[in-house]
């Protein structure tokens, strides 16, 4: 019959359930009114330990592995060790005089009461299935509910052949209709006696190939089920040394009797020890994939205390002292104050709770949960940053990584965007996309967008915490839901890198006309007037040998030439300054802005003041932007212009106020010119018909010079 994983979780769920609450019911009766004597009730509270452990471990468990068999098989070792609790109780209650000289005592079935003849049956029914169930099956199985191989199926065959002759011998030595004298712990001397003490000890012995298994699923396995088995083995090699240790204080301390209450007790420590390494390896290697079930069975039975204790401190305390709840007693008003202090104290009682619970499953770490939200968050997040440093403190926390990486791909290669590590920044190279490692202790995912890789996310993790099949579906997780997040961040860097392609680009076009401003300049001054300025000289030399050959007419035209000549001199200067001035090189910003106030054709103030010497491409930039911004205003009609430069925390500002304008300026070039050099241009309309325009350029005093 194939059962859905909803029954099973039900049936497996109830079978737990039944077996905490026989054991717990079965061991108060034991303990209430036993004594310790018989020879089957020293087992109760180990049988009991049992039910309580493994059901709590079945119940937890079943709801993610509804098919293990190796959890179904401490589910069924807790409910026969719950149910040997309860039988127990039954043969404590109608147990006789005769058998409580433990195991010496000597009885006939026959006379038995009837519960208790039954209940010995059951108990020599039920307690080899109990006690080794979780010591063979349990371990062969561990932890997939699957043999390590083919070959193993053997131990399966042996251990059930060798419980159902042990279980056969034993109902038939303590038959219910036997009229001879047997011993509680069956007497070797006889044929059936002995088939039932050997069978047993050989169903003692399949814990042998249990721990075996052990080791072959060690050898074979990664490094987290390596930790995993590691507790598991190293719990079950307790519980088996401690039994051979109860065994020789059995016969050294207490010599025939059993029943002594610290050999009882004893007899629980490796037993406990065994559950207890089942319960690290889930919480601490994530054993069955169970977190978050344990972190919310911790948060809710820590709140259900907590308002135990608050009715316990507000409605029983003051009734006893009080004394009673009639008419002089606070009838409803107690439980009503009770009421409405847990309404009041629940939500941050269950959050604080929640939080401890989360720090007790997963430790400093964030949760799953949480990392997948603030990746979900920040998705729809517009005003969030780039964040990918974030993404990589994120995956680091959620997993326990030493350190997380965030690679985006561009040119087939990935690029490391962001990068968080324990032991700080450390230098991480571009990498080919087949390059990352995945092994033990290293882990990465490529991130899609639209069926296209546009990156990846790696964690590292230190030897002693590897990767466990969590962080796997975690990294998995985060990288399925960070598609849309990396795909706008490696947009935003592309027209970043675009963005300063263009200024770089802008910066090297105006870098080119500066320089042919330049060379222009000086080809200017060094060629056509040199050219010019030498024909003024010859047409001197002309003008002076026309006055001694005395001729005045030759001499007159000379002389109206040579004043050509000289306001051709001074137009090519004047155009060779306007194309680069030879003062911006030699004397600076301040002085080259000066020469422009005395040669403008409207009326201009300029205030330099305090304005020292910067670099080359800055005074450019500045002066010309106030040449062009002055062209641009005279050409508005502008009638009267005023030019500020100051320097202002690391910026030189330069501020330029034009009135009476008919004409919209074409600032178009003055700002393309500034971006290239990182700097702003504000226009801001003046009273009246005035225009306001500011520049700001990031620069800084060379030495020696005043800022």
């Amino acid at each position: 019959m194939n059962l859905t994983d909803e029954l099973r979780v039900r049936v497996g769920r109830t079978l737990a359930a039944a077996a905490i609450l026989l054991a717990v019911g079965g061991l108060v009766v034991v303990a209430a009114l036993g004594e310790w004597k018989l020879a089957w009730d020293t087992l109760a509270p180990v049988n009991a330990t049992m039910g309580v452990g493994f059901g709590a471990l079945a119940w937890t468990v079943l709801p993610r592995q509804p098919r293990n068999s190796s959890v179904w098989a401490y589910a069924w070792a807790a409910f026969f060790g719950g149910l040997y609790a309860t039988v127990t109780a039954v043969l404590v209650l109608s147990t006789t005089d005769a058998m409580r000289n433990g195991p010496t005592a000597t009885f006939v079935p026959a006379d038995l009461p009837a519960p208790a003849g039954v209940a010995i049956g059951v108990l020599i029914t039920i307690w080899l299935p109990a006690v080794f169930l979780p010591l063979t099956l349990g371990l062969v199985l561990f932890p997939d509910g699957h043999l390590p191989s083919r070959r193993w199926r053997w131990v399966v065959r042996y251990q059930a052949t060798t419980m159902v002759v042990a279980v056969v011998s034993s109902l038939i030595y303590y038959n219910r209709w036997c009229t001879t004298e047997v011993t509680a712990v069956a007497d070797t001397g006889t044929p059936l006696g002995l088939t039932v003490n050997v069978s047993i000890i050989l169903a003692q012995l399949g814990a042998i190939p249990g721990f075996a298994s052990l080791v072959v699923r060690y050898r074979t396995s990664d490094a987290t089920v390596r930790r995993q088995v590691r507790w598991i083995a190293s719990g079950g090699a307790v519980a088996v040394v401690g039994s051979l240790i109860f065994v020789l204080i059995d016969n050294g301390v207490a010599g025939d009797s059993p029943g002594t209450t610290f050999e009882n007790l004893f007899n629980l420590i490796p037993l406990i020890v065994l559950i207890a390494s089942f319960w690290v390896a889930i919480t601490r290697y994530r054993l069955y994939e169970i977190d978050a079930i344990i972190s919310k069975s911790v948060a809710y039975l820590g709140l259900a205390a907590v308002i135990a204790a608050l009715y316990a401190a507000v409605v029983i305390a003051p009734l006893v002292v009080i004394g009673g709840t009639g008419d002089g007693g606070p009838g409803l008003a107690l439980p009503i104050v009770a009421a409405a202090v847990v309404a009041l104290v629940f939500e941050p009682v269950r959050a604080r709770m929640q939080r401890w619970a989360n720090r007790l499953v997963y430790g400093s770490r964030a949760t799953p949960y949480e990392v997948l939200s603030k990746v979900t968050s920040s998705l729809s997040d517009d005003t969030a940053d780039d964040g990918t440093d974030g993404l990589a403190r994120l995956l680091a926390q959620g997993t326990g990584a030493s350190r997380a990486v965030v690679w985006l791909l561009h040119g087939g290669v990935l690029h490391p965007a962001g990068a968080w590590a324990t032991d700080g920044p450390a230098a991480l190279e571009p990498l080919a996309v087949h390059a990352l490692i995945d092994d033990e202790l290293h882990e990465s995912r490529p991130v899609h967008h639209l069926d296209e890789q546009i990156g990846a996310l790696s964690i590292a993790k230190p030897p002693s915490d590897p990767i466990t099949p969590a962080d796997r579906e975690l990294l998995t997780d985060v990288a399925a839901g960070a598609g849309l997040r990396l795909r706008n961040i490696s947009l935003n860097r592309e027209l970043e890198r675009r963005a300063l392609e263009v200024r770089a680009s802008r910066q090297r076009l105006i870098a080119a006309q500066d320089a042919e401003r330049h060379r222009l300049e000086r080809d200017l001054h060094d060629g056509a007037q040199q050219q010019v300025v030498a024909l003024k000289v010859k047409l001197g030399i002309v003008k002076t040998i026309a006055e001694r050959e005395g001729a005045d007419q030759i001499a007159t035209l000379a002389v109206g030439l040579a004043d050509e000549t000289q306001q051709a001199v001074d137009a090519l200067r004047a155009v060779a300054h306007g194309i680069y001035p030879p003062l911006l090189e030699s004397e600076g910003l301040a002085t080259a802005v000066r020469a422009i106030e005395r040669t403008a054709s409207i009326p201009l103030a300029v205030d330099v003041g305090g304005v020292g010497r910067y670099e080359r491409h800055v005074e450019e930039t500045v002066y010309f932007c106030v040449l062009e911004t002055l062209e641009r205003a005279r050409m508005a009609g502008a009638t009267d212009i005023g030019v500020a430069i100051a320097d202002h925390d690391g910026a030189l500002v330069t501020t330029v106020d034009a009135t009476r304008l008919v004409a919209a300026l074409d600032l178009t070039a003055i700002a393309d010119r500034l971006d290239a050099a990182l700097g702003t241009l504000v226009v801001t309309p003046q009273a009246g018909t005035g225009t306001r325009i500011t520049a700001s350029v990031p620069a800084t005093a060379l030495a020696g010079d005043p800022a």
